[in-house]
């Protein structure tokens, strides 16, 4: 592979193909770069090389050149130069070439060098991310083997209370249950209760109301036969007792029938109100 020249300026570093600008410090440039950094001002003006800072105050000192001269400028340029001129020029350009190949070398190993020294730079912090990233990975690790366990533990926990609801939810049912029978009982006996209440209470009345008539019915004449034969006691209490009033007579102008004292009230709901000999259930009173 051929060497190439570039440009010194490490800046610009751009590939040299036809034209360049040339130092006698050994040193090339190219035009854009020579322009900036002022080598191709008038020589009046203090020239200085921008790769090694050595001063340019000669003419010659700075040259623009064609790197690919024609056939005549080869034939014409050294042409009428004696040899040891000519061996002069060719022995300088010959250094020239020498030591850019030189410096060339020297910046790709210094550049080898500093590539080498970010690569193993990027190499330590590599493996410190890879370390760090291995670790965090294994307390990651440990982390998801905690919370599996504790999600056993909860889901174990979990079932439990399950069970233990759904006990608890038969159990509130069977209980709810219970209260509702016994709700319904209460109500039944407090409608019972309330009955025999409203009963006594019209037997009650009917038995005053008897009471007051009896001194009346003694005035009376004794009754013949045949009405003394009718309906014993006890009597049939579906009877109408709002028929039987006190005091009132009736076609024969006899005094009407009396109600028979109240009978003993049964201990428990919902058996016989009367023990009489007979068995009579309890009539409904309007």
């Amino acid at each position: 592979m051929d060497f190439a020249l570039r440009c010194n300026n490490l800046k610009c570093r751009t590939q040299l193909n036809e034209q360049a600008v040339v130092t006698t410090c050994s040193h090339i440039f190219c035009s854009p770069c020579s322009q900036t950094l002022g080598l191709d001002a008038a020589p009046t003006v203090q020239r200085i090389c921008p790769a090694c800072e050595t001063s340019l105050p000669n003419p010659d000192d700075v040259v623009s050149t064609q790197l690919n001269p024609t056939e005549d400028y080869k034939t014409s340029v050294l042409s009428g130069f004696s040899p040891s001129t000519i061996v002069e020029c060719a022995g300088r350009g010959l250094a020239f070439w020498s030591y850019q190949s030189t410096q060339e070398i020297v910046y790709q190993e210094y550049l080898a060098k500093s590539l080498t020294d970010k690569y193993n730079n990027l190499g330590t912090q590599m493996d410190k991310i890879v370390h760090d990233a291995n670790s965090e990975i294994d307390t990651l690790n440990q982390k998801i083997s905690s919370l599996q366990i504790e999600r056993e533990n909860l889901q174990s926990e979990n079932s439990n209370l399950v069970a233990a609801f759904r006990e608890k939810s038969r159990k509130h049912q069977q209980t709810q249950e219970l209260y509702d029978r016994l709700k319904r009982k209460e109500m039944t006996a407090a409608t019972q209760s309330a009955a025999f209440e409203s009963v006594d209470d019209v037997l009650g009345s009917v038995n005053a109301r008897a009471g007051q008539a009896r001194p009346l019915r003694q005035s009376f004449p004794s009754r013949p036969q045949e009405h003394r034969d009718g309906p014993q006691y006890p009597y049939d209490l579906g009877q109408d007792l709002t028929h039987h009033r006190v005091g009132s007579n009736d076609s024969s102008g006899r005094g009407g029938v009396t109600m028979p004292p109240p009978l003993r009230r049964p201990a428990a709901f919902g058996g016989h109100l009367f023990s009489t000999g007979l068995s009579h259930e309890i009539p409904e009173v309007a």
